[in-house]
């Protein structure tokens, strides 16, 4: 069960606030998205952000990353953002991850409650579902990746193998 709720929205909600915050950033049209020098640089836009590197065993195993949006806070695995910086695809989407819950949740302002009924959670209500969308809309823009292949999503915009492939999907689900 999911312990939150956001209000809903949609893929193609945050599509668009992927690409609102990249024509932003003034990258609209690159491919391989800075996400390690945009978090590096976070609090020159933002300066109640902060994050830091915490060593791998002060994490549980299963756990990357976590952001915590009372303190405007996001803590990274060593292992994670090293491997970011060397441009493992998983890692890098790891960061997008936590930077999409800080985003939506600390500066767009969308709404979270605690799922005190324990109700089942639509994926469009559910704070870790609209964080990995916003995580891959981002790194996978789909006005410039439409007509790649998974492998070429891959290669040029430095996300996984599942990453591509997923994202791929679901710019081409209308399609079938």
């Amino acid at each position: 069960m999911c312990e939150y709720i956001v209000e809903p929205k949609s893929r193609g909600e945050i599509r668009e606030l992927a690409y609102l915050f990249r024509k932003e950033l003034g990258l609209l049209d690159v491919l391989y998205f800075p996400i390690v020098e945009l978090l590096d640089s976070m609090r020159e836009v933002f300066p109640e952000f902060t994050y830091e590197i915490v060593p791998d065993e002060e994490f549980p195993k299963d756990i990357h990353a976590d952001t915590d949006i009372t303190r405007h806070h996001v803590r990274i695995k060593e292992s994670v953002y090293d491997g970011a910086v060397e441009g493992v695809g998983r890692d890098r989407m790891t960061i997008a991850h936590e930077l999409g819950h800080y985003l939506m949740l600390c500066i767009c302002g969308f709404r979270l409650t605690r799922n005190f009924g324990n109700e089942e959670v639509p994926a469009y209500k559910s704070p870790e579902w609209q964080a990995k969308c916003f995580g891959g809309e981002l790194m996978v823009a789909e006005h410039l990746t439409r007509d790649l292949s998974t492998k070429e999503i891959e290669e040029k915009c430095g996300v996984s193998e599942d990453a591509a492939s997923y994202q791929y999907n679901k710019m081409h689900e209308a399609d079938n």
